[in-house]
């Protein structure tokens, strides 16, 4: 690729920042397995494609296209508020994926940080502010605006062309996202193994820095 002018970082949160994806897919198993059972292998190939978009939008899906049913009234609040439970004290406990303290420590007197996740925002903003992370972003954005705006949104307020973005994902509609918004990706490994075919691509944050300058040219 043409040698990157790199002028603001944006990072998917969960299975990029924090090691919190297997949780929400533990949780996600956990609410199917009693909301779904007899659909449950379905769904969970289903999620797994869908990851990195908003949970309500992933819960009004399975009733549309696999269960071929409207949800009724209040049942994906419902369906929100049981998979909340099983799994935010978890993701508040969770470890941060390897190097990215170090990375966010180091750059972010650099350039300008930005968190770009389909958690709605409310929700993300405590997460980070909880697990002490908020001083190391210039903002943070969540549901409902989807991550292609976000990404658009950010160019704008740091003032340069998408393509002088970088956006970290795990999951191949974050991949998706950027392509739509005309900005670099790069991939972190581990959630699913349809990334490994993305050209750039780190196991984790302690590979981010020798990766980005080499984008640099």
């Amino acid at each position: 690729m043409a040698s990157l002018k790199l002028r603001a970082i944006v990072f998917d949160f969960d299975g990029v920042i924090i090691e919190s994806a297997g949780i929400k897919k533990e949780s996600y198993r956990k609410l199917f397995e009693e909301e779904f059972p007899d659909h449950l292998d379905e769904i969970l190939t289903y999620q797994e494609s869908r990851g990195g978009v908003t949970r309500r939008q992933q819960f009004e899906e399975i009733h549309e296209n696999i269960l071929h049913e409207k949800p009724a009234p209040g049942r994906v609040n419902a369906l929100e508020e049981r998979y909340v439970g099983l799994m935010f004290d978890r993701v508040l406990s969770a470890p941060l994926v390897a190097g990215a303290l170090e990375f966010l420590e180091k750059f972010h007197r650099r350039t300008d940080l930005f968190v770009a996740s389909a958690t709605p925002e409310d929700e993300l903003s405590h997460i980070i502010r909880e697990r002490r992370l908020a001083p190391f972003f210039k903002d943070v954005y969540g549901s409902p605006t989807p991550k292609a705006e976000v990404l658009k949104l950010i160019a704008g307020r740091v003032g340069c062309a998408t393509g002088e973005l970088i956006f970290i994902g795990d999951y191949p509609t974050d991949r998706e996202a950027a392509e739509a918004a005309g900005v670099p990706f790069i991939a972190r490994l581990g959630s699913i193994d349809e990334l490994e075919k993305c050209a750039e691509k780190i196991k984790d944050l302690t590979e981010l820095a020798d990766l980005l300058e080499r984008m640099a040219g």
